[in-house]
């Protein structure tokens, strides 16, 4: 990331998403502390876009373009690089993450007729079930190179759980302790799998198979608990929280707050 770059919000009633981007909208209040190699001090925090239908499960696509997810209008959206907003896919049964693999297929996290499955080119649910019951709460996603989904599923009370879809379609739970299963995320080899719960990220290690083993705690949120993750070319972790996207170390050490 350039050290100029300006930090864009993506803003809405029910929830946020912070990401790196140029917008031409008048910036707002808010700036970034100096976190060498990610961010200079004094960098301008930027809106550039806001609305009252959700804005989840924001990705970046292969032209630079951002898309994020609507669920309750059941629709994807797209941003260009002059800010503009068109729709991407209609009819997403509620699709509220969303993830791309190599060959450009849309998976998501659908949240209506609670499901994981592909979105594009091809529609087609990967699973909406489990052990004999209903997968519930469908929350985020990523996809691995081998074509395998990892996949939170926060509505299973009182216990939320983590499951792994291998490239042959079966699906296996890999944790069912894990109190606010939400934001999900592969390092950048493929060998560690994080996994937010509330204030803390823990990380697993991915075995050849696709599951995981030595739970741990990865990292520790500042002031509030953690959504959505993402990761940048070198391995550092980005947690998104209320009071803004909390950056980590490849070793889990804090390395400080972006306002939102």
């Amino acid at each position: 990331m350039k050290s100029r770059a300006v930090f864009a919000i993506l803003s809405c009633l029910i929830g946020s998403a912070l990401v790196l981007g140029q917008a031409a909208q008048t910036p707002a209040e808010k700036t970034a502390p100096n976190i060498p190699g990610v961010v200079a001090g004094g960098t301008r925090v930027q809106l550039i876009w806001t609305g009252f239908e959700s804005a989840d499960g924001i990705i970046s696509a292969p032209d630079g373009s951002l898309l994020f997810a609507q669920e309750p209008a059941s629709r994807i959206s797209r941003i260009d690089k002059d800010a503009k907003v068109s729709t991407y896919l209609s009819d997403t049964n509620g699709a509220g993450a969303l993830a791309l693999d190599s060959q450009g297929r849309v998976f998501a996290a659908q949240r209506h007729n609670v499901s994981v499955g592909i979105l594009a080119p091809v529609r087609r649910v990967l699973v909406d079930s489990y052990d004999g019951g209903p997968l519930t709460g469908a929350n985020d996603l990523v996809v691995d190179k081998k074509g395998g989904v990892y996949f939170t599923e926060s509505g299973r009370m009182p216990n939320p759980a983590v499951y792994y879809i291998n490239p042959e379609g079966r699906t296996t739970r890999l944790a069912s302790d894990i109190e606010r299963a939400n934001g999900i995320m592969l390092n950048r080899d493929e060998a560690i799998l994080y996994v937010t719960n509330s204030e803390f990220v823990l990380a697993f290690d991915i075995q050849p198979d696709g599951t995981v083993l030595h739970r741990r705690i990865f990292g520790t949120l500042e002031g509030a608990g953690a959504d959505g993750l993402a990761i940048d070319a070198t391995g550092r972790l980005y947690a998104t929280s209320p009071i803004g996207v909390q950056v980590f170390s490849p070793q889990g050490q804090h390395l400080g707050i972006i306002p939102t």
